[in-house]
């Protein structure tokens, strides 16, 4: 291959990728990650990981076998995802009572209305594309490029519902732009590296109740406030861009076997951006109305905290976990190929979500995630030269724990049954398509917590039921 074609070809991939990145989504896994396979390895559930003859998605998934693609690869798929997160259960202000609104009568007598909503569906759909391009330099080596969505989660309930406190929107979507480069050592084995440049934006939503929260104040003697009163949206919106590294190795010690190992390095990924507060006269009051010694109730109740309505500076810690995979695929025969991986992850590298503001902090949020397994098993049967069909299973468990899940993330472990099919189209050498159906089952969780002091103490005791299917259609050419 000349070097004008091979210029090209890069050229021509790096201008589809960089066009995706304006319109990803979530298809969401374990915690907040989501899984950066293509059609194929949705078809087999991930087992195997990207170890199956010619498959490009090793350009980030693992670039050491990229050294045994023997001709440029491009591939497009776009994911259609249904996610479905359905709430059940009650909600409690500090106090012990159900959540209510809180009005007060002609004698200043408080009155409460339960609120009943639980927050309707508050899942999503969402169009993913990703992209991967594999280009051999030499009997040696081999270089990737790949656009890929390593990390979403996105949950909207109804603005008043009795959970509001807890959470009403939450978007997590990162897109990455990488590069990398493989080596054969020789025949049997080759590693590879690569860089991922990522961009990350986040919006969250949440109802704090001021005086539920003043409530809880030691320097107000812990006065009994009524919950309930009134409303305060905080909105925070941020971004990042961030640079990260990854890594893998390819071994071949049979002619029917290989084996792939894979890291994926932690990124830290500081989010900035701001906050505003949409509220309602009184509670605003409580904001920005000095009542002692220039400072307001809130600044009374929380030395140190200032909110502002009208908007102010925002930023949150949210690193992408370090993750590794072991993948293994045998060729029985011709027709038939089985794979199987185990990936960690280590999510006990978040410990909690904190949003900061001109150097205070505004809440912290603890979650203290757990480390988790992925196990996947897989393979490909060809039917005949041209038409491929695919399987296979995949649990993954949650890092989530009881005593600290809740409605933004009410993550449970989860199964993944998955087929899909390959067919090469004879008319256009070097042209195929794929498609794939992934149905998750995800466990019903509890979501029995407690929230901080500042965000009212508020507490709830129901369950979240979840469950998912992704629809993946890609198109490959090889050059």
């Amino acid at each position: 291959m000349n070097n004008k074609k091979q210029q090209a070809q890069a050229l021509l991939g790096l201008a589809l990728l960089g066009g995706l990145m304006a319109v990803a989504g979530p298809v969401q896994a374990g915690g907040f990650m989501t899984p950066t396979s293509n059609t194929a390895g949705w078809g087999r559930a991930f087992g195997g990981g990207s170890m199956f003859k010619n498959d490009p998605s090793a350009a980030y998934n693992n670039p050491a076998a990229m050294a045994f693609i023997d001709k440029t690869i491009s591939q497009f798929t776009l994911n259609f995802a249904n996610i479905d997160i359905k709430y059940k259960g009650s909600a409690y202000d500090y106090s012990g009572r159900p959540m209510s609104e809180t009005t007060f009568d002609e004698n200043y007598n408080p009155t409460y209305n339960d609120r009943t909503g639980n927050g309707g569906q508050a899942g999503f759909e969402a169009w993913v594309p990703t992209g991967f391009l594999v280009i051999p330099i030499n009997n040696r080596f081999a270089f990737g490029l790949s656009q890929v969505v390593p990390m979403g989660a996105r949950t909207t309930y109804d603005q008043d519902w009795k959970g509001r406190d807890f959470a009403v929107d939450t978007r997590i979507e990162t897109v990455g732009l990488t590069g990398s480069l493989s080596f054969k050592v020789n025949d049997e084995f080759s590693i590879g590296g690569g860089a991922i440049l990522q961009h990350t934006k986040g919006f969250v939503s949440q109802n704090v109740d001021l005086y539920a929260a003043a409530a809880q104040s030691p320097d107000f003697g812990m006065i009994p406030f009524p919950a309930g009163q009134g409303f305060a949206l905080m909105r925070v919106k941020v971004d990042n861009n961030s640079l990260g590294w990854f890594a893998g190795m390819t071994w071949k010690p049979t002619a029917q076997d290989t084996l792939g190992l894979n890291y994926h390095a932690k990124i830290k990924n500081k989010l900035e951006g701001k906050y505003n507060m949409y509220a309602d006269p009184t509670s605003e009051g409580l904001m920005t109305i000095p009542v002692v010694d220039g400072k307001t109730l809130v600044e009374l109740a929380y030395p140190g905290l200032k909110l502002y309505p009208g908007g102010a500076k925002a930023s949150t810690q949210l690193d992408i976990p370090a993750n590794a995979s072991l993948d293994w695929v045998h060729d029985f025969s011709d027709r038939l190929t089985l794979g199987a991986s185990v990936t960690w992850t280590q999510w006990s590298s978040f410990e909690a979500l904190t949003l900061k503001s001109n150097g205070s902090t505004i809440v912290s949020i603890p979650y203290k995630y757990k480390n988790t397994w992925m196990y996947s098993f897989g393979g490909d049967y060809k039917l005949t030269d041209d038409f491929t069909v695919r399987a296979g299973v995949a649990f993954d468990q949650t890092p989530t724990r009881n005593s600290t899940r809740d409605p933004r993330i009410p993550d449970g472990d989860r199964t993944f049954a998955s087929l899909g099919f390959g067919y090469n189209i004879r008319a256009i050498p070097g042209l195929s398509i794929d498609g794939a159906y992934s149905r998750q089952f995800v466990e019903t969780v509890k979501l029995k917590t407690k929230n901080v002091d500042r965000l009212g103490a508020g507490s709830l005791d129901g369950k979240s039921e979840a469950k998912g299917e992704v629809v993946s259609l890609s198109a490959t050419y090889a050059f």
